[in-house]
């Protein structure tokens, strides 16, 4: 099950996800999330990722699609919190480091914006 929480810290929204992105219709919401907010005229994401705990192709995927939404639109998309585990994944699928930045911390990843 994942969990999806928002805010925004300045021109940047702030996506909070917690349990497992996995490809099905939790993870579908996160790309649903974007594209809207996209709609919004707001282009910088950052993904606290800190509490996922598990990831699959699938949600890899998710990842991908949320990505190129978000490019399309000259933005962003920065990861936060990446545990060895999802670190995995993401490695092994191309995406850190050649398609997201990685950062420790929310501060960290906002001041990449500026």
């Amino acid at each position: 099950m994942l969990t999806i929480n928002t805010r925004q810290e300045n021109d940047v929204v702030i996506v909070e996800l917690k349990g497992q992105i996995d490809g099905g219709p939790k993870s579908q919401e996160l790309q649903e999330l974007v594209k809207n907010t996209l709609t919004e005229g707001k282009i910088n994401f950052i993904f606290d990722i800190t509490e996922v705990k598990w990831i699959n192709s699938l949600g890899a995927g998710v990842l991908i699609a949320s990505y190129a939404s978000v490019r399309r639109n000259e933005g962003y998309i920065n990861l936060v919190g990446i545990t060895d585990r999802v670190k995995v994944v993401l490695r092994t699928c191309g995406l850190t480091p050649t398609v997201f930045k990685e950062f420790n911390n929310v501060e960290d990843a906002i001041e990449d914006f500026k």
